[in-house]
């Protein structure tokens, strides 16, 4: 920022970069609008520029737009990445603790009156697998 920003009229915002401002190019807009309203400029630190001056805010602007176009790509490059997955069979997210043994021993257990921490012990699980186990069943 520039050093009339920081002892001028204007209280500057510092933060570390333009994309930790918003998701989309209507919300840094939107953000910069009030804060021009307030007097107050904005100073991104990774980014180096100051928008109390008019070649700030076409570079706030600018990098916005740069900042939504790559956070829409990484979006459709894991979207592609899934569907692929997907595609060839691999199995998403986390392998299940429980196999049906043991989840036929936690139903039993539980009928038999035992606590979810006793079952949980028993079977060598978690207090919340077991809870989950029980939602399921």
């Amino acid at each position: 920022c520039s050093m009339s920003t920081i002892f001028g009229g204007q209280n500057p915002l510092n933060f570390p970069g333009i994309s930790r401002l918003g998701r989309s190019m209507k919300e840094l807009i939107l953000f910069l609008s009030d804060m021009k309203d307030r007097d107050i400029g904005i100073c991104p630190v990774r980014q180096g520029f100051d928008t109390s001056t008019s070649m700030g805010e076409i570079m706030f602007q600018f990098v916005g737009i740069l900042s939504s176009w790559e956070r829409e790509m990484i979006r459709e490059r894991t979207l592609a990445g899934l569907e692929r997955a997907k595609r060839e069979g691999k199995t998403l997210g986390r392998r299940k603790v429980t196999n049906d043994t043991m989840t036929a021993k936690i139903i039993e257990l539980r009928t038999a009156k035992k606590s979810i921490r006793a079952i949980a012990s028993e079977v060598g699980v978690s207090r919340g697998t077991v809870s989950n186990v029980l939602k399921a069943a």
